[in-house]
């Protein structure tokens, strides 16, 4: 309410320059879960706590180096092809040492009844209040047995499920070996595994490893693909954006496969009749080692089949979401819903100009609306509710997917 002038004076009235805007959250930024050498930052012990680095070189110097050759622990490695792939800040959760025998109960807080170490979050639930973080990898995953791989990846895809900020990466267990098309067969087990419908749509899956070179201290010279994938998606997201699918891309740092795929498998792991897409790699002659494939676990949803689109919502909808907490101490009246649908509107405006929503105008990208009779009840607004809806035309599929925002505003 303005100041009354009530006496003679010189009376200034300040008015903000510029109106709220939306501050585009990060979509390159992983978590790494796994084994390292040392994990001490500062002097002091960081295991099962997130740390935050940017470059290799600070990887090394709180986490160490690789380990000695011919001992199974991948997150180093994984680290490698990560930064040569484009990658750039990254958290890693170091859940153990290299003297470690990976177990279950390194991944996540709750693990088997009779374990008597310290309650605090360990692996994936470490990073449960971590904001910042989009993409969830944990390549020393695969060293476990089958089924305790598929429990750990299964809580990766939870986390995304439940928080929805963020997108999960997942590597096939011995996915070395060959599809075999019988009860043994690899890629079988993993979508049987992968028994949560609601959380498909959360992460997407990489098949074969990849070939590295020998001077990398792995049996075999082999490495689950996911920290390179991680890598791609990022260096996709910085040049191109994040509605660009991730495929169709050399991986750097490979020297090869350690299964070949043709077509004929190449179609049976990106549309089964169960929808559990895995995503090829493949090797073509002048082009190298190259994702060939870019679809979610949910490979049967119209919506969420392809990785671009689910990130794409992810992205949109955190921008919004945390854009609108600017709004939390107005009043749940036309002026702020006006203002909370200009400050979107432009969001998705330059969205749209960068390439990341189809449509020839902007109205046929986008619309916004919020308001008494077409977002709000009267009872939204006695309850001090302000509804928000957001409809885009994603890239892929040519169809309009509707966000829904409902925020409790502060009340007198």
């Amino acid at each position: 309410m303005a100041k009354k002038m009530k006496t003679p004076d010189v009376y200034i009235r300040e008015k903000s320059a510029f109106p709220n805007s939306v501050v585009p959250v990060s979509t390159s930024v992983p978590a790494f879960i796994g084994y390292t050498q040392t994990a001490v930052k500062n002097g002091q012990n960081v295991i099962n706590t997130p740390v935050r680095i940017t470059s290799l070189s600070e990887y090394q110097s709180i986490f160490g180096g690789a380990p000695v050759s011919g001992s199974r622990f991948f997150l180093y490695q994984s680290m490698v092809m990560y930064f040569t792939n484009g990658g750039t800040d990254c958290y890693i959760v170091s859940i153990g040492n290299y003297n470690a025998t990976p177990a279950v109960g390194d991944f996540y807080s709750k693990a088997a009844a009779g374990d008597t170490r310290a309650s605090k979050p360990r692996g994936i639930d470490a990073l449960e209040n971590e904001m910042e973080p989009t993409l969830l990898v944990a390549p020393d995953a695969v060293l476990l047995g089958a089924n305790d791989c598929f429990q750990v990846q299964r809580l990766m895809l939870a986390q995304c499920a439940r928080l929805q900020n963020r997108f999960a990466i997942l590597d096939i267990h011995n996915g070395f070996q060959p599809m075999s098309n019988n009860t043994s067969d690899v890629i079988l087990a993993f979508r049987a595994a992968m028994n949560n419908p609601d959380q498909l749509k959360w992460g997407a899956a990489y098949y074969p490893w990849l070939l590295v070179n020998p001077d990398a201290g792995l049996p075999s010279n082999m490495l689950p693909p996911s920290g390179a994938i991680a890598g791609i998606y990022c260096n996709m997201d910085q040049n191109r954006g994040v509605f660009t699918a991730p495929a169709n891309i050399p991986v750097q740092g490979a020297t090869g496969l350690t299964v070949p795929i043709n077509d004929t498998q190449q179609e049976d792991l990106n549309t089964p009749i169960d929808g559990k897409a895995v995503d090829a790699i493949r090797f073509f002659t002048g082009k190298g080692t190259v994702v060939w494939g870019a679809r979610t676990l949910d490979g049967n949803s119209n919506d969420w089949r392809y990785i671009s689109v689910r990130r794409t919502i992810i992205y949109l909808e955190q921008s919004i979401k945390n854009a609108l907490q600017a709004f939390v101490f107005e009043p749940n009246m036309q002026s702020t819903w006006t203002a909370a649908i200009s400050m979107i509107s432009s969001f998705l405006h330059n969205f749209w100009m960068q390439g990341g929503l189809q449509g020839n105008y902007p109205q046929d990208a986008f619309n916004v609306q919020a308001g008494l009779g077409s977002t709000m009840t009267p009872v939204d607004i006695l309850e001090g509710y302000m509804v928000v809806q957001v409809t885009v035309a994603t890239i892929r599929p040519a169809e309009f997917i509707v966000m829904t925002f409902k925020q409790k505003m502060e009340e007198a």
